[in-house]
């Protein structure tokens, strides 16, 4: 590789880190430090990059950025996902010793002994370096927990919500997502289904990208089986030496909910119990409804989130772009809705943001339907506030963009002007999202 290429690569990396506004004033150095993927297309490569600060007194803000990158053929790109975990280890010690030793003196002793490692560590891998990227969701819990509801809802297949028989085994269905395939695996909840999902765990468990368990919150004398059934499922998982995320939906969760405190503190207890049974596992929680819309939209999108490697690099350009356009909060979603990432100033315009964007890009669909926009743009007035909504076609994806503003403060024409080097901020960063 040319040093010219070397170049390209450092500078592309470091400027997606854009946390400038972050560590001017040299504080929080150790809060910056997080992995993405990036795509490299002239040189056919991808990377697994991982950012951090380097201490440095004579530095402006008292620090520098800095970037460690592996590189593999794009058509690899496959085995950077699924090897991120092992990988990142051995990034993060690298930059440990490169933070805390003299770094200009040291620095390329610790990275031929990272290359070692990395080197070693690909002879070694169980997996051969797969060409495809594949994402298997499960969803799962007891029957009637109504995980064959939700997937139709989140699918807006409100029509198939009647009469809906107990799934028998697994049922399995193929969505696509940002240029990726989604293996979505419903499993029965009956016992005798789980038991042979537990029995052949190997043929159901291996390699999940991402568990949605369901609890029927309104069924309290289940609330024991449906935790069991759960950590035993965390103990296969272990068992395997993998840990993926996990998504706790406390279903049928009522829009009546707020009212109903002693169902409210048995879902705090509920947590509990989980959380203190899966300290090695990243787990979200939900209270979930299909008569909320927003609850299924906002769990689906939180699990997608947790699988991408570049959710905190995105967020960090859209809290760079709504410092420089002064708005409240934006939000960035695919064609379905699913939220890829988010920021904002506050709580309340974050949920407001999260819970209005689906009728804004159905509105939007409608405008554009009937040529009624001129351009990929929409704008709508309030009180004091304006929602501005753009649909932002990248390279092989659309994806939207809600904008909430102040209307005294933000002019819509320096939005328009800073749009294009937002999306070349993203651009890279939604090509590899999944």
């Amino acid at each position: 590789m040319s040093e010219i290429h070397k170049i390209n690569i450092s500078m592309k990396t470091i400027s997606l880190l854009m946390g400038e506004q972050i560590y001017q004033e040299g504080q929080v150095f150790d809060s910056i430090k997080y992995f993405g993927i990036l795509p490299f297309p002239d040189l056919c490569l991808t990377g697994l990059t991982y950012f951090f600060l380097i201490h440095d007194k004579e530095a402006r803000g008292q620090a520098k950025a800095s970037t460690i990158s592996i590189l593999v053929d794009e058509n690899h790109a496959a085995f950077l996902y699924e090897n991120m975990k092992d990988l990142s280890i051995y990034f993060s010690e690298t930059a440990d010793k490169i933070t805390h030793d003299n770094y200009l003196k040291d620095s390329k002793e610790f990275m031929v002994e990272l290359l070692e490692k990395v080197d070693k560590f690909v002879s070694n891998v169980n997996s051969p370096i797969s060409n495809a990227r594949k994402l298997k969701l499960l969803f799962t819990g007891l029957d009637a927990s109504g995980k064959t509801s939700y997937l139709r809802a989140i699918k807006q297949r409100y029509s198939e919500l009647t009469g809906i028989k107990p799934t028998k085994g697994i049922e399995r269905s193929q969505d696509q997502m940002l240029g990726q395939s989604l293996l979505e695996w419903d499993v029965g909840g009956q016992l005798k289904y789980r038991q042979n999902f537990l029995k052949q765990a190997d043929l159901y468990l291996f390699d999940t990208n991402l568990l949605n368990f369901l609890i029927d919150i309104r069924d309290e004398t289940r609330y024991v089986e449906a935790l069991e059934f759960l950590f035993q499922i965390l103990n296969i998982f272990r068992s395997f030496k993998q840990h993926p995320p996990i998504v706790v939906n406390f279903h049928k969760a009522d829009p009546d909910i707020k009212e109903d405190h002693e169902l409210t503190k048995k879902i705090e207890l509920l947590k509990n119990r989980i959380l203190e049974n899966s300290k090695d596992f990243r787990v979200k929680f939900f209270n979930t409804s299909i008569f909320n819309a927003y609850s299924l939209n906002k769990s689906f999108s939180e699990g997608i989130s947790l699988m991408s490697p570049n959710r905190e690099i995105l967020r960090e350009q859209l809290k760079w772009f709504a410092q420089e356009i002064n708005a409240q909060a934006l939000l960035l979603i695919n064609e379905n809705s699913v939220i890829l990432s988010d920021f904002s100033t506050n709580k309340v315009s974050s949920q407001v943001s999260e819970m209005s964007a689906p009728h804004f890009q159905n509105l939007f669909k409608t405008f554009s339907e009937f040529r009624l926009l001129k351009h990929n743009t929409a704008t709508w007035q309030m009180d004091n506030d304006i929602i501005t909504f753009y649909k932002l076609p990248l390279n092989n994806i659309d994806v939207y963009l809600l904008c909430l503003l102040r209307n005294q403060d933000t002019e819509i024409n320096d939005i328009n002007q800073l749009m294009p080097e937002f999306k070349n901020r993203i651009n890279s960063l939604i090509e590899t999202y999944l």
